[in-house]
């Protein structure tokens, strides 16, 4: 079996990605249901682009997508993910910031009207 660059790639694509998303959930941005879908995600691309035969066939198969563009494909779905997962944690980042603004602006406006 002939290793291609891809298949490098996109393992070490995922592989900082399970890496930010535990460290995510150590800081405690992440539940630990949202670290383990995210790290299954990771996991399942990477084992795509290792093992693409198997992959190839069942695709070639169903949707009739041939042996070179999975390069593209495994590269690009790889970046796909890390991109949206580092918009989902800017996100819930936000989130967080405006409930905590939320909360001290109303805890200061009860302040005002009992004085």
């Amino acid at each position: 079996m002939k290793f291609e660059t891809y298949q490098l790639i996109v393992p070490i694509i995922g592989f900082a990605g399970i890496l930010w998303t535990i460290r995510q959930h150590q800081k405690g941005n992440n539940t630990l249901f949202e670290t383990g879908l995210w790290c299954f995600l990771w996991i399942f691309i990477s084992m795509v682009a290792i093992f693409p035969n198997k992959t190839t066939l069942f695709l070639s198969r169903t949707i009739g997508i041939k042996d070179h563009i999975n390069a593209i494909i495994f590269i690009g779905l790889a970046i796909s993910f890390f991109l949206n997962f580092r918009m989902f944690n800017s996100m819930k980042k936000m989130n967080r910031q405006m409930t905590e603004m939320a909360r001290k602006m109303a805890i200061e406006n009860k302040q005002r009207e009992q004085q």
